[in-house]
Order: C-alpha cells, then structure tokens, then sequence
C-alpha cells in the first residue's frame, strides 16, 4: 500500500492488488514464479485472495470509520491480494512512511479475519493487455480462379515473446489458407499466401483468423476466367500535336489471373499514331499503361486505337493536329 493513494483525498480508487503473507505455502501459481514451500493445504505463491462484500448481510468494508482505511477495503474487495511470502498470518505492507498512523491502521485491520476473503481462481492467467486481433484482411479481395493473392493478419500491438500463433481456415474449397501464420516477436503483422482453384461461377467465401479467443474475417471472392474481360481503353489525351506522345490505358473487369494477360494493340493509321503490338497486364493487376507516339502532320486527323482480349475490343480516338 502506499500513503499517497490511501490518505489523498483526490485518489477515489486504489487500483492495484496488495501483496500478503501467509503462514506457509505450497508451491505457486500465476504470476508467481518461484516456491518457498510445500506445506500440504496451504495456498500458493500467487495466490489471489479477494475480501468479501457480504458477511452475514454486512459489507466487511464498513467495519470501520475511517473513510481511508475503507479506501483500503475496497480496492481489497476490487483487486483482492496476491499471496507474495511466507511471512505473518495475512500480513499486508506498506511503503515506507512516516505519515503511517497505526493507531488508526491496527484497529481497522483486527476487525478482518481470513474467513472474510474468498480464493479466487489460483493460477488463472489472461491475454496479454494491449494485444489481440486487429484485423484480417486479402489483398487483392478478388481473383481470376487459379490465382493467388496476400492475406494479412494484424494486432492490436507488438507480439508478445515468442511470436503470436494465429490460427487460418476458409470457408470454400476453391480457396485455401496455411493452417496457421505466426507475428514474429515484436512485430504487429504477418502475410501468407491465399491459393485458389478454377471456378465457373463467381464465387463469394470468406476467410477467417483467430487469436486468443478473437475472430476476425474478411471477404474474399473467386471469379471464373470469363470474368476477366476486357473492360475500357483510355487515353491520357485525346488530342495531342504531331509529333508528341501521350498514352494510352487498358483496363480489364477483374484482376488478371495467373501469368498476366496479352491484350494485342492496333492503329487504324500506324505511320501517324503508333502503339506498341500488344501489353501485358500482369497478374493481380487490373491495368496497364502503354506509349502512344505520333508523327508530325501538315493536317489534323483522327486516328482509331484498338485494344483487344478474349474476344472483346476497345477503342477510342485520338487527334493528332497540325503543329
């Protein structure tokens, strides 16, 4: 205990356990970490004892007067005491200071007895503070069945000694995770590998994480190869003077699947307009930028890009002007 929370009227709530002693122990628990004896039926090292808040009808915490020294009782009943030595019969210290008046201290106390506290749980040990599942998340959320994309798991805080163990699982066979992925120490993320299978139906599952006792899941979608068509062709100017460049946007309705996408590029008048054979989008990709070169004219005209794929063609129009 400690004077300055105890006697400063500002401080409304103790909030800590207290350390006790007891007669003897027998072995220890959770947060103890060594033994000082093995008395049989005695409590622990790390024993957790809390007052009671009714004895007979009575709160033992109105024992006494003194609004400090129930200060004291209730955070006994709130946070309880930790059983830290063999030492005295239910012995709780205080830090050094003169301001200490056992006049009013040592009464108080000799109004408690053992039987008002109960044992809580011994050894009981929670989740790390400050450490838990954040969020569960795929990048990209949509895929050509046969592709991969990242999954990524995130804490709410750096993980603990050892790393965090987090545990994967999807819901549809098209999709599969690792059974687990693990944050290293001291880290707050991980990524691992979602595989997919063919399909043919759009197909909509989700795909979950869990740590301690948090689950968080993210929606992950599986389309089949019809669905990544051809979907736009942009240029980054429709009108531009002979002789300069601008370029030129394919765009498909979905990411590309495994291995990228050939989208076969034409112009209806090459020797003014002219664009590469073809561009490759590359898988997990949605587009892909292109260079359009013209030449010098003593007229303005237009000139008819095309972009095709799967079956489908885009155009657009561009005016090349005279200078």
């Amino acid at each position: 205990m400690r004077y300055d929370e105890a006697w400063n009227p500002s401080v409304a709530d103790i909030g800590h356990a207290f350390r006790v002693t007891v007669r003897a122990t027998n072995g220890y628990v959770y947060p103890a970490s060594h033994r000082a004896g093995s008395t049989a039926g005695a409590l622990p090292m790390g024993a957790r004892l809390r007052l009671k808040t009714s004895m007979g009808g009575l709160d033992p915490a109105l024992r006494t007067s003194d609004p400090n020294v129930r200060k004291i009782f209730r955070a006994m009943q709130k946070y309880g005491l930790v059983v830290a030595d063999n030492g005295s019969d239910m012995y709780i210290g205080g830090t050094f200071d003169p301001r200490w008046n056992n006049d009013i201290l040592n009464p108080a106390f000799s109004l408690l007895s053992a039987s008002d506290f109960d044992v809580i749980q011994r050894g009981w040990k929670p989740a790390a503070a400050g450490v838990a599942l954040a969020a569960m998340a795929a990048s990209p959320a949509s895929v050509i069945g046969g592709s991969a994309s990242t999954g990524t798991v995130t804490l709410t805080g750096a993980a603990p000694a050892g790393g965090a163990g987090v545990s994967l699982s999807s819901a549809s066979g098209s999709v599969s995770v690792p059974a687990s992925i693990t944050v290293p120490q001291g880290l707050t993320a991980a990524s691992f590998v979602i595989m997919t299978s063919g399909v043919s139906a759009l197909t909509s599952t989700s795909i979950s994480a869990s740590y301690q006792g948090v689950t968080k899941t993210t929606t992950f979608t599986v389309m089949p190869m019809s669905a990544a068509s051809l979907a736009s062709l942009t240029l980054g100017s429709t009108s531009v003077v002979g002789g300069a460049s601008t370029t030129g946007t394919v765009m498909l309705a979905a990411p590309a699947g495994s291995g990228g996408v050939l989208v076969a590029l034409a112009s209806s008048n090459p020797s003014l307009a002219a664009v590469p054979p073809s561009v490759v989008i590359v898988a997990g990709a949605k587009s892909a930028t292109f260079l359009v070169r013209t030449a010098a004219t003593q007229r303005s005209s237009t000139v008819t890009l095309s972009a095709s794929y799967a079956g489908k063609k885009k155009s657009a129009s561009l005016t090349v002007k005279r200078r």
